[in-house]
């Protein structure tokens, strides 16, 4: 689970402006930075210049860079035609085919042996072009996705959408990257934001990237250049698939520790009405005396079972919907309301990270 951030040459912002914003992102915890390499509005003449030094940047920090290519990227960039080894040697890790490139041309890059990984489109994979590369031997380790960002409003796709296409991907054992917008710096020269998801297009970066991460995507960039500060100090804590923020009560320092220092798992049979934490029973050690209990239990209710419900005390839990009061029960805290959306996406097995809510 990465984070990365987009950056673009022969716009808006300068050479030091992008390579100032890549250090600042990577001191908040980004690892990766895209860009693309055919933007209609472009000066090529800059991008082709900057884009070199900028790499050179890159190198020293280890950021994973992604261009997104089409034919006229190997012109322009003085590059022979299908010469993979000259983009890893300006340090492209990764090389985007959004278009004008064949099945049998792409299988023929996924097979190279100098560690370029060759990135498919995510939001237009089919079943159908699948089987078309299929034909002609791809290399799927070197093969990973990214789905599109939609510069025009009302053009982003949906959720239902974005699972559809990760499932395919996914089931292949493909990561799958996606795209947030800023709401400070916005991109030319629509500037209406860089998302994937329509539904982010005015949304919280922070929101928008938890929902990314909850919905299976294994990397989550911002796609507008540059993004603010705290946009990037708040998407770049995110530690896991699936972050709650929380209002806790209880005195409980055991529980506590627990809570506020470990990743937490869903059970492989993940229960209907509530999210139980493996790491209760198994980590939970002391007595569990009554404390805040026999009260409603508020969808996002945070408990934990105390001593009256016997070998069931130290269960964790997080209500996914309004329950009774249950005097065998301790309310200890609170998912604020804001995060109540992600509680959903906890199934089988997954991750989910409680945190203070001091945001």
């Amino acid at each position: 689970m990465q984070k990365g951030i987009s950056v673009y040459f022969g716009l808006e912002n300068s050479l030091s402006d992008n390579i100032e914003y890549m250090k600042s992102a990577k001191s908040l915890g980004f690892d990766r930075v895209f860009t693309s390499l055919h933007i209609p509005e472009a000066d090529y003449k800059v991008l082709a210049k900057d884009i070199k030094i900028f790499l050179e940047e890159a190198k020293k920090l280890n950021m994973i860079v992604s261009c997104d290519i089409s034919n006229n990227a190997f012109e322009f960039l003085e590059i022979e035609k299908n010469n993979l080894a000259s983009f890893k040697e300006m340090g492209v890790e990764i090389l985007r085919l959004d278009f004008g490139f064949s099945e049998e041309e792409v299988a023929a890059f996924s097979n190279n042996d100098i560690g370029i990984k060759i990135e498919l489109n995510a939001s237009t994979l089919t079943k159908k072009y699948l089987k078309k590369l299929d034909k002609h031997n791809p290399n799927y380790d070197n093969i990973i996705a990214c789905h599109n960002y939609y510069p025009r409003n009302n053009t982003g796709i949906s959720e239902e959408s974005l699972v559809i296409k990760n499932e395919i991907i996914q089931d292949l054992g493909i990561e799958v990257s996606a795209f947030i917008p800023s709401l400070i710096n916005k991109r030319g020269p629509v500037y209406e934001g860089l998302p994937t998801l329509e539904m982010h297009r005015n949304e919280k970066p922070y929101n928008s990237a938890r929902h990314l991460f909850a919905l299976g995507c294994d990397n989550v960039y911002f796609g507008d250049a540059i993004a603010g500060y705290d946009e990037l100090k708040s998407v770049g804590s995110i530690k896991s698939s699936v972050e709650l923020r929380a209002d806790l009560f209880t005195i409980n320092e055991e529980v506590l520790d627990l809570i506020n220092n470990n990743i937490l798992t869903d059970r492989s049979d993940s229960a209907c009405d509530v999210v139980r934490a493996v790491e209760g029973r198994f980590n939970l050690k002391s007595v569990i005396e009554p404390e805040n209990n026999n009260i409603e239990r508020k969808e996002g209710a945070i408990t934990v079972d105390n001593k009256k419900y016997l070998r069931y005390m130290c269960e964790l839990q997080i209500c996914r919907k309004d329950l009774p009061k249950d005097d065998r029960i301790n309310v200890i805290g609170q998912i604020i309301d804001e995060d109540l959306f992600l509680i959903k996406y906890i199934s089988d097995d997954v991750k989910f990270d409680i945190i203070k809510n001091n945001r």
